[in-house]
């Protein structure tokens, strides 16, 4: 504990000891004080009233004696009784007054009171003896009750001197308590400070290094004062010791300083950087050996930027000065310089680097960054760059033109010929490109088979369209050789022009872009003349596109889709030999939707699938419920055949419906066989084991061959209605003759599609055609409307409405 704490603690313990003490001294005083008070207030007072009740009752009977002296047997009259009755009670009313304590004196007041009232009530029958009795016996009472009186007194002033007593006693043991208290704690006090000063006193010799010299027994402070002392002295030459071991410090770091200083100007001196330190006024304060090499007339002391100097230098130095910079000189080469003011070295530190060899590496490798490795023509990233600054360029005039070209079949060719043939049709295809436009024009490899070109046109009318139709008459008018023969390429071709106010409007590269690739979209969905300039329409196109395949999207959520069936008609029967279940959609808002207008979009969207399984399972369960000589045809999406869970597909809406699968037709077309043909067949040969009839659609008007014909023959074809509907033309009837030729040759039935008029009718049975579909004998209509259509068609063949009118004349006549 430490000294302040011990007062502290010592303090406080005299403290609470004196607080005991007068607390209680007060007590005892209080006692006694109030032992005092009861002495007046029970005894002293009380007593001095009840002697005066004594004495003034003595006048009253020595007054009432006066009055009738002698006469002891005289009768007292009603007034004097009644005079003595009253000073009595006045008497007795004062003595009631006075608190005697609780002591029982109350009965001897009744006694008074009694005597007194009796007094009262006399009525000329009380005699002189018998007041003189009574008095008596009052006066006695009253001086019985002063003795009494008395008597307490004494025993509360006995009782106060005991307290006084008491008071004083306490006094003298507390004075002693607390001089012994007192001197206790002043000698813990005197022994405790003393320790520690002892032990600070072993402390301060320790710190000096005189372990061994113990304090003595004496006096502390003197103790302390010597160690003090002692250790001042022990101080001073620790301190002398410090200065000595400072000296010596400084001495050997500056040699250290000297050896560095001297590694530090060798290793500059092996910088091949030129390195040197100037003042502000342009003195050369230090120079390494790269320096004096590449300015070979400046030496340290000399002025860098003074007129006779090196020019070189000079001119490296010349005003305005950057931290970092680089500086072309006169004889072609170029320096970085690095600046850097230093208080250390007490000037700026100038670093010069001949970058010049680095500056024309990064040349070219910024020369490299923008080119195709391939073609050798501009990336995109470079194009890019060049379409943003010619469309923030005020300087250009005219229209900023924007062409991006697609290789159509690309992938073929390197499917077929390899990736190497691939690789020199694009680099032959960029050369051709490069030669078609003028020298100020940019031509760049976009993407793998992208190319695209850059160039402003004048006002010159139709240029652009010209510039267009050269480039693909150029390519597709003129086989490209690879891999040793000659091969046919079609491009697509996309072009945005951009006027000088579209430029103003803040048209950026990015959007510029999307505009063109938007109309090479376009240009490779047309099926001839792939040519599309864009128009702001294409994009309301894309949007309404975008809404619609949203649309499309909620509609299967919502089941917004139904079906609608047309008739397959056979000829020699002359009734309805089944029906085609066609999807239609019914908008909120739109109505009654075609397939023509959403089927080839869900087939792009890849949406195609699920509403094929509900075409398949819903027309199925509605046809289970038909005739049993009326068949179904439902049509097959590419996507579907290819899906790899279609045969499943097919199972599951036979089995759930329970239609036989020899009445139901899967309608496929021939684009199916353009990718994985041997996929396709395979699929179709399980499809066909299931029991079920498949037919081609649309035969003629695709890429198909009798080859898929042989390999997998069909148990239907069927005739497109692009023959049909023209068959005025002798083409297409030998198209219709050959197909019906090949359907009798491989045993395959054959139908024809779109018919809509008698004459088609008539000319396909003369062609020996004997079952037709077309508007002539019914639109797509709801499932409600099958018996109609039904009983429609043997109306039809009944009234003669399917023939000529001259052989219906005919027909009737005969």
């Amino acid at each position: 504990m430490s000294i302040n704490a011990k007062l502290l603690a010592s303090g406080l313990v005299l403290g609470l000891l004196g607080a005991g003490f007068a607390m209680t001294i007060d007590r005892s005083s209080g006692a006694l004080v109030e032992a005092s008070e009861r002495v007046l207030r029970d005894g002293t007072s009380p007593l001095a009233r009840v002697e005066a009740a004594a004495i003034r009752a003595d006048e009253l009977a020595d007054r009432f004696e006066r009055q009738r002296l002698g006469d002891v047997n005289h009768v007292v009259t009603r007034e004097d009784a009644a005079q003595l009755a009253d000073g009595l009670a006045k008497v007795l009313a004062e003595l009631r007054s006075v608190s005697l304590d609780g002591r029982d004196v109350s009965a001897k007041f009744d006694e008074l009171d009694y005597s007194i009232n009796r007094l009262r009530m006399a009525d000329g029958e009380v005699t002189r003896r018998l007041v003189r009795r009574e008095m008596g016996e009052i006066v006695a009472s009253l001086n019985s009750i002063g003795y009494d009186l008395r008597k307490s007194v004494e025993t509360l002033r006995g009782d106060a001197a005991s307290r006084s007593e008491d008071l004083k006693r306490l006094i003298a043991v507390g004075a002693f308590a607390s001089l012994l208290t007192g001197l206790l704690i002043l000698l813990y006090l005197s022994r405790s400070i003393a320790g520690s000063i002892r032990q600070a006193t072993s402390s301060l010799l320790r710190v000096s290094g005189e372990e061994g010299i113990a304090p003595k027994g004496g006096d502390a402070i003197a103790e302390l004062e010597s160690a003090i002392q002692f250790v001042e002295v022990a101080l001073d030459d620790r301190i002398q010791e410090i200065a000595a071991g400072r000296r010596e410090t400084a001495r050997r770091y500056e040699d250290e300083i000297q050896r560095q200083r001297k590694r530090f100007e060798a290793a500059l001196n092996n910088v091949s950087q030129a390195f040197c330190v100037m003042d502000d006024a342009g003195k050369l304060l230090s120079v390494n050996a790269a320096f004096t090499q590449l300015f070979p007339s400046m030496q340290v002391g000399m002025n860098a930027v003074s007129p006779g100097g090196d020019p070189l230098l000079a001119h490296l130095l010349a005003q305005p000065h950057h931290e970092t910079e680089t500086r072309d000189a006169p004889d072609g080469r170029c320096f970085e310089l690095r600046r850097h003011a230093s208080q250390q070295v007490g000037g700026t530190i100038v670093i010069f680097e001949d970058v010049t060899r680095l500056k024309a590496v990064s040349r070219e490798m910024e020369r490299l960054s923008g080119q195709d490795a391939l073609t050798g023509l501009a990336n995109r990233a470079r194009f890019y760059a060049s379409l943003d600054t010619m469309l923030r360029d005020d300087v250009v005039e005219g229209e900023v033109v924007v062409l991006s070209i697609d290789v159509e079949d690309f992938n073929t060719v390197n499917a077929t010929l390899g990736q190497a043939a691939g690789d020199d049709l694009l680099r032959q295809l960029g050369e051709r490109f490069r030669s078609l436009v003028p020298e100020d024009a940019l031509v760049a490899r976009l993407d793998g088979d992208e190319f695209g070109i850059l160039l402003a046109i004048g006002g010159e009318p139709g240029a652009k369209q010209r510039l267009a139709r050269t480039i693909m008459g150029a390519v597709e008018g003129r086989p490209i050789r690879v891999a040793g023969r000659p091969l046919a390429v079609a491009v697509a071709v996309g072009m945005v022009a951009i006027s000088r106010d579209d430029r103003m409007a803040g048209l950026d590269a990015a959007r510029a872009m999307q505009n063109c690739e938007l109309a090479l979209q376009q240009a490779k969905a047309q099926p001839t003349r792939k040519f599309k300039a864009y128009r702001p329409e294409l994009r309301e196109e894309l949007q309404a596109k975008q809404l619609m395949v949203a649309d499309l999207r909620a509609a299967l959520e919502r089941n917004e889709f139904e079906l609608h069936f047309q008739p397959f008609v056979d000829l020699r029967r002359q009734a309805v030999s089944g029906f085609e279940a066609l999807a239609r959609w019914r908008h909120p808002t739109r109505g009654l939707v075609g397939p023509s207008t959403f089927i080839p979009l869900m087939e792009e969207m890849g949406m195609i699938g699920p509403l094929g399984r509900f075409v398949l399972i819903e027309a199925c369960r509605q046809a289970a419920a038909w005739p049993g000589n009326l068949t179904l045809s439902v049509n097959l999406s590419p996507l579907q055949v290819k899906s790899p869970s279609i045969v499943s597909v097919v199972q599951g809406a036979l089995k759930s419906s329970g239609l036989a699968p020899e009445r139901l037709q899967l309608e496929v077309t021939e684009s199916l066989f353009l990718d994985d043909a041997e996929g396709v067949l395979e699929t179709l040969q399980n499809l066909r084991r299931l029991g079920l009839v498949v037919s081609m659609d649309d035969f003629g008007t695709g890429y198909s061959s009798l080859g898929y014909l042989s390999r997998f023959p069909f148990d239907k074809i069927k005739i497109d209605q692009s023959f049909v509907r023209d068959m005025g033309r002798e083409e297409n009837i030998a198209i219709v003759r050959a197909v019906m030729g090949l359907g009798a040759a491989m045993q395959m039935s054959v139908i024809a599609e779109g018919v809509e008029t008698v004459d088609q009718l008539m000319r396909l049975q003369q062609e020996g055609c004997t079952e037709v579909q077309g508007y002539l004998f019914s639109r797509p209509r709801p499932a409600s409307d099958l018996p109609k259509m039904l009983m429609d068609v043997r109306e039809g063949f009944r009234t003669g409405r399917f023939r000529r009118p001259i052989e219906t004349e005919a027909a009737k006549a005969g």
